[in-house]
């Protein structure tokens, strides 16, 4: 049947010059490489390193031995020009040995034919749930990506939309894409149905009739039943193309390359059975079911949506790894949704009584809303995983391809240069040195619970199987796995495709994020190479070379090359023989781009384009020192995904055009010293850099950017003022906010609802300019200024750990907003209105404490602002029906003795010394608070345990006791007992909760 091509009903996009002129994607199966080819490859890497150490050696004599470096800076300009080289000749010589590495595999691969793939569906196959992270996609690009997913050749497959879209949309066009969202799975799944029902209701009644005939009896009506249902399939998947909507090159490869390829085979096959059974075969029943089995596990798909925002017990970190983790963490679980102060949240529950269940699978395949997967991926990468030699795998992917056929220069160079890493990929696992690629890949899941991490966000347990440290959070997850012993594979098959941003602003923003965080987790191949060797693993050379390269070389190469083009080297150390250095590794990629299906001239455009990119890397890699040196994490920038263009940012664009005036200076210089061989650099650096900024920018866009940076600049958004209201009274007569009055009823009580046991205190600005609390609001003829606090009191028990019962609670504020107390506080500092704010989180804590049980204490944090008022103080202190104890920091102030014996003191310690034994001899409070710095490593540190045992003895010579905080295991449980520490508290003796799921026996030890 003759079908229409998506080509001839696509829209008539205007393509530029000079883009993508390829119609077909790469072979599935690279084509064998000649010997030929591996000996040109081989000579390079010899030619390479051979000029390298010749020039080495000869610098050195010329320099050092013969003396021409006769001055302390021609030293220093000789030493950085070696190391310069050395750094460049170090990634070329990386990139030759990797695409070795591929030849060698592409000659040895052995593709596993399709009868071997159809026994294994035919058998028990292991349970895969695809996961699909999404943030602000087009429906289109979802669609097309869970469609990708569910047409899987796999049995029984789950595929998860994990929205991350936020969910109160600020605009029209983001609502839009949210609600398309969360309607797409259920439209697919419907979809779905109509094939999938027939189908297994054709094999349901061709089992029936098999039974009927014995039980292994197939006539030749059997066949061509089978053959009908081919050719339906075959026929529904033509007219699911027919229905795609055709925007761009991904959408004609969608259909052309993954659609029609498999509705040809259905059609082959349905062909091949009515053929047969023509000619008087039938198939072993074995066979039958194998071949019903392929066509019903391409329809079985069950299609959800995922929106981990929806619940405040799941990490709302903006980045795709909590995402992928949010979900992971949840399976093999059963949860209900129950309201708390802060919003819906997960909690564990029956299977009876749950509203989310979500399976614990086998494997987990990871794969990005921008890309799609031919329909064998998942059935070829699991049943590689499933054999014995590869077990100890615990993740299998195909680094992705560019899609064929973009419309603008840069998307085509930029997939150029994808499908050029997707040799280094390959080559990379000739040498053990794989990386997982976050884009797709086949996850087994045992392996990420061995590298799954525990941490808490207030109450609640956060797991992290991929890390987030850094935007590259794939590549620290590759080492936490090879500590733990697993490998990584990549399968010598294109099998997968990726979208590459179409414009300048948005391949920026997602390069820099390539560029960040290599340099941080750098540091953590020791952790990988003791591993090994504690295992009796061989740790080679080859493999840690690759890694840090691939780590580290953007940095190094992006430095050791503005270090060339911005400072004027000795012209003595610009030897001739320096393009044989680099030759051999441009010589090798252009031939690679050959045989890839672009120029060899594109390899020159890759340079240039490189050059323009400088800045961007850059950018990214003082990002990762600066998050060394900080601590905070970067941000993670999402790459836009809009059909129109993305704003560059000014120093994207700033710094490229700085760079080519450098060249042009420097070529104009060169030209007057008779500079011949740094001419030669710089001439070449200034035109393919000039080449780069006008065709994949563009000198258009560039203006149009820079006046939009230049106007947003200048031109401010107008905040309206205020008036201020004519004082109605002198300023000495304006008096103070009482505290007093905050211990009143200045704060409203949510006892039902979502916000059930919130707290809104509502400050107002007086005439005076002081903060005072709102007392009424029935004066609407005045302007008032409010500022709004919402929290709620959880309560954390203090435990006597010899009898195990509860003497006490810590009470600790929750802020609605999730910011911490100290923010709050701070906040509240800025506007004057500290001091009233910490009193009504006293009140709220001691008026929340009064359905506690008889017979404990209460712990309060109180600042040290308040307690320097104590006449304001004592008035909510004195409505509390149990002893309080007050925690502060070490300089309580003098006037706490003013309270008259209401509140007994707590301070924390200052670490295990003389400052702690100080503070207990000057202020004698009644208790002392061990911090987590304190206890760390006690159940195993002998010094530690026996400094603390001294300072138990002296605290209890001053009528002092000392409370554990921060236990978070039984052993520092037993360990602080046996140093004598009574009291403790900790996660693991019972978390902070709301005084309603404390008595609900929620929380505790």
């Amino acid at each position: 049947m003759p079908r229409t091509s998506a080509h001839q009903r696509k829209r008539d996009a205007q393509r530029q010059w000079g883009a993508d002129r390829r119609t077909e994607p790469h072979p599935i199966v690279p084509p064998p490489i000649s010997e030929g080819r591996i000996t040109r490859g081989r000579l390079a890497i010899v030619v390479t390193i051979t000029v390298w150490a010749c020039y080495i050696t000869y610098t050195i004599i010329q320099q050092f031995i013969a003396g021409h470096a006769y001055s302390v800076r021609l030293a220093i300009e000789a030493i950085v020009y070696m190391l310069v080289i050395t750094g460049l000749a170090a990634s070329a010589i990386a990139y030759l040995i990797t695409r070795i590495g591929y030849f060698y595999r592409g000659r040895g691969h052995q593709r596993a034919p399709r009868v071997m793939l159809d026994e294994f569906i035919g058998g028990k196959t292991p349970s895969l749930h695809v996961l699909v992270p999404s943030y602000q996609e087009d429906e289109r690009t979802n669609r097309t990506t869970l469609l990708s997913a569910a047409l899987q050749e796999y049995p029984g497959l789950n595929v998860t939309l994990l929205i991350d879209d936020p969910r109160a949309p600020k605009t029209r066009v983001a609502r839009d894409m949210l609600l398309a969202a969360r309607a797409l799975p259920g439209k697919i799944e419907a979809e779905l149905k109509v094939p999938y029902y027939r189908v297994s209701a054709a094999y349901a009644a061709f089992d029936e009739q098999v039974r009927f005939r014995g039980g292994y009896l197939v006539v030749l009506e059997d066949m061509h039943r089978l053959a009908d249902e081919y050719r339906f399939a075959s026929d529904w998947l033509y007219d699911l193309g027919a229905r795609q909507e055709i925007i761009d090159h991904t959408d004609t490869f969608f259909v052309e390359h993954i659609l029609q390829p498999l509705a040809v085979e259905l059609g082959q096959i349905s062909g091949a059975l009515s053929k047969g059974a023509d000619e008087q075969v039938a198939l072993p029943l074995a066979r039958m079911n194998q071949f019903y089995k392929r066509l019903v596990g391409i329809f079985d798909a069950q299609i959800t949506s995922f929106e981990r925002k929806k619940y405040v017990s799941l990490s709302h970190e903006p980045n795709k790894a909590m995402n992928l983790n949010s979900y992971i963490g949840l399976m093999g679980g059963a949860y209900r949704e129950i309201s708390t102060p802060l919003g819906t949240a997960l909690v564990t529950a029956g299977p009876n009584r749950a509203d989310l269940v979500v399976a614990d699978p086998d494997y987990v395949l990871t794969l990005d809303a921008d890309s799609v997967l031919l329909p064998e991926y998942a059935l070829r990468l699991v049943h590689l995983l499933e054999q014995g030699a590869y077990a100890g795998h615990a993740v299998a992917q195909t680094p992705y391809s560019a899609y064929p056929g973009s419309a603008t220069r840069i998307e085509r160079i930029s997939g150029a240069t994808t499908d050029i890493q997707y040799i280094v990929h390959q080559g990379m696992t000739h040498y053990g040195a794989t990386f997982w690629v976050g884009a797709n890949a086949v996850l087994r899941k045992k392996a990420l619970d061995e590298i799954r991490e525990v941490s808490y966000d207030g109450d609640w347990e956060i797991k992290r199987y991929i890390q987030d440290r850094t935007v590259i959070e794939d590549t620290e997850s590759t080492i936490d796995l090879g500590v733990r012993g697993w490998t990584l594979h990549n399968y010598p098959e294109r099998l997968a495709y990726s979208a590459t941003p179409p414009d300048f602003g948005s391949l920026a923003i997602q390069r820099q994020r390539w560029a960040n965080g290599g340099l941080l987790i750098l540091s953590r191949l020791k952790d990988q190479f003791r591993a090994k060797s504690k295992r009796e693993d061989k740790n080679r050379f080859g493999e840690y070379f690759l890694r840090i390269n691939y780590m580290a070389s953007i940095f190094w190469s992006s430095v050791c090359l503005v270090i060339m083009l911005a400072y004027p080297f000795n012209n003595e150390l610009l030897n001739p023989i320096l393009l044989l250095v680099s030759v051999p590794y441009f010589l090798m990629m252009a031939a690679d781009l050959k045989h890839l299906g672009y120029k060899r001239s594109d390899m020159l455009r890759i340079y240039g384009f490189n050059l323009i990119l400088l800045p961007v890397n850059l950018s990214g890699s003082i990002a990762s020192l600066l998050q060394l040196l900080t601590g905070e994490k970067s941000n993670f920038k999402r790459t836009p995904k809009v059909r129109n263009r993305t704003t560059t940012a000014t120093s994207y664009l700033i710094l490229p055009l700085a760079l080519i005036v450098l060249c042009a200076y420097t070529t104009w210089h060169d030209i007057q010293l008779h500079q011949w061989n740094n001419l030669v650099f710089a001439g070449l650096n200034l035109m393919l850099s000039l080449y780069a900024m006008i065709a994949f920018v563009g000198l258009g866009n560039t203006v149009v950017d820079l006046f939009a940076h230049l106007r947003g600049w200048l031109i401010r958004p107008v905040v309206p003022r205020v008036k201020k209201k004519k004082k109605s009274a002198a300023p000495s007569d304006a008096k103070p906010a009482a505290i007093g009055d905050w211990a009143q009823v200045l704060h409203y009580r949510h006892e039902t609802g979502a916000a059930a046991g919130t707290v809104t205190v509502r400050l107002q600005r007086s005439e005076a300019g002081t903060w005072q609390a709102d007392r009424s609001s029935s004066s609407s003829s005045r302007a008032h200024s409010f500022e709004e606090f919402s929290f709620f009191t959880v309560f954390q028990p203090i435990y006597n750990m010899i009898n195990g019962h509860v003497v006490g609670y810590e009470a600790l504020t929750r802020f609605a907003d999730g910011s911490s107390p100290r923010d709050g506080l701070a906040a509240a500092f800025e506007r004057g209105a500290h001091i009233a704010l910490d009193a009504a989180l006293v009140q709220a804590a001691i008026t929340s404490s009064a359905a506690l049980p008889n017979g404990t204490w209460l712990s309060i944090n109180v600042t040290e602002d308040l307690l320097r008022r104590p006449h304001d103080l004592a008035p909510l202190l004195a409505a509390s029906n149990r002893p309080l104890v007050l925690e502060t920091g070490p300089a309580a102030p003098p006037s706490l003795a003013q309270l008259g014996g209401i509140a007994r003191v707590a301070v924390d310690d200052r670490g295990a010394g003389y400052e702690t034994l100080s503070l207990i001899e000057s202020l004698r409070p009644a208790f002392l608070k061990l911090g987590l710095d304190s206890i760390e490593g006690v159940e195993h540190e002998t010094a530690r345990q026996a400094a603390i045992r001294a300072l138990i003895d002296f605290a209890d010579q001053h009528g002092c006791t000392v409370i554990a905080e921060g236990i978070e295991t039984p052993a520092q449980r037993d360990a602080l007992v046996a140093c004598g520490v009574q009291l403790g508290q900790g996660f693991y003796l019972g978390k902070p909760v709301p005084v309603e799921r404390l008595l609900a026996g929620v929380g505790g030890w």
